[in-house]
């Protein structure tokens, strides 16, 4: 049971083998016990062998200290084959990208980051035909 609510708000859908992920922050860890939860269910819609996220994040695009690890053991769980982050619409552009980049290298995900979703979506497709083109 969580001690605190969940600060930031996360919706999920996908499209195809696609995740695509509203998010916004500040986040605690009783949301990232959210945001894992939703993963979860997403994942079991896509082909676990070849999917990738599209994250759009919004505000202040920052979790607290402890968040980092705990995030980062949860994400190498998965076998997801790229990250796209659209930084559109987040205040925080500049932290939440050293942050992201700091995670996503830790956890050997290849990812990129864009201002528009329409150049992120490219960018994924091309990442899951090379993907399996190649056969990770």
């Amino acid at each position: 049971m969580n001690i605190f609510p969940a600060h930031g708000t996360v919706n999920i859908v996908t499209e195809g083998n696609l995740i695509l992920i509203e998010a916004k922050g500040l986040w605690n860890i009783e949301y990232l016990d959210h945001l894992h939860e939703e993963l979860i269910k997403a994942v079991s819609q896509v082909d676990k062998n070849s999917y990738a996220a599209l994250i759009t994040l919004n505000g202040e695009a920052v979790s607290v200290d402890e968040g980092f690890e705990y995030h980062l053991n949860f994400i190498r769980q998965g076998n997801i084959k790229a990250v796209a982050l659209n930084l559109a619409y987040c205040t925080t552009a500049s932290l939440t990208k050293n942050m992201c980049t700091k995670l996503y290298r830790a956890a050997g995900i290849k990812h990129a980051f864009f201002d528009n979703s329409h150049d992120a979506r490219l960018w994924l497709e091309h990442e899951l035909k090379l993907a399996t083109a190649i056969g990770i």
